[in-house]
């Protein structure tokens, strides 16, 4: 799957916390990755918990809406839990087409199998956010995590890095 997350700054230690990746990526959506376009930021969703939150973007070149469950760390089964619980919410409120994204610095084999077995009900995709700091800029991105099932691979994300000032 990827390196272990020992071997990567974390996003703590290079001076991010949820709120000011929230903040971010609020100005700079495209900094996920999740699009080879610019997607709109239309909220953020606060959690419990002081590393986690939601953004829902709309990407108007494939006229979807992405749901981001943002969780730093690693991903467990409650970010996965928060995430299908917003993507029924937000289907039935808006019925247009959404993606499902569960966002970690660290996607764990029970957490990528879990959201592989999701994949029946919503479409799910996984993405390892990535920090390193060049200077005094830290450059955060995402990273597509491949969720096999079934019918085999998910469909790969485009990679889009984004800079952290």
């Amino acid at each position: 799957m990827s390196a272990p997350q020992s071997r990567r700054p974390t996003l703590h230690s290079l001076g991010l916390d949820a709120v000011r990746l929230a903040s971010r990526i609020e100005e700079s959506p495209v900094l996920l990755g999740l699009t080879d376009d610019m997607p709109r930021f239309e909220r953020t969703i606060p959690r419990h918990g002081t590393d986690r939150f939601a953004v829902i973007l709309f990407d108007p070149a494939g006229g979807t809406r992405l749901l981001v469950e943002v969780q730093l760390a690693d991903a467990d089964a409650g970010q996965l839990d928060r995430a299908l619980d917003l993507w029924a919410a937000e289907h039935t409120r808006l019925p247009v087409g959404h993606r499902l994204v569960l966002a970690a610095e660290h996607i764990p084999a029970d957490v990528a199998h879990a959201a592989a077995s999701a994949r029946a009900t919503a479409p799910v995709e996984l993405l390892e956010l990535r920090a390193e700091r060049t200077g005094s800029i830290v450059n955060v991105y995402g990273e597509p995590v491949p969720l096999r099932s079934g019918d085999g691979p998910a469909p790969a994300l485009p990679g889009a890095p984004g800079a952290l000032p």
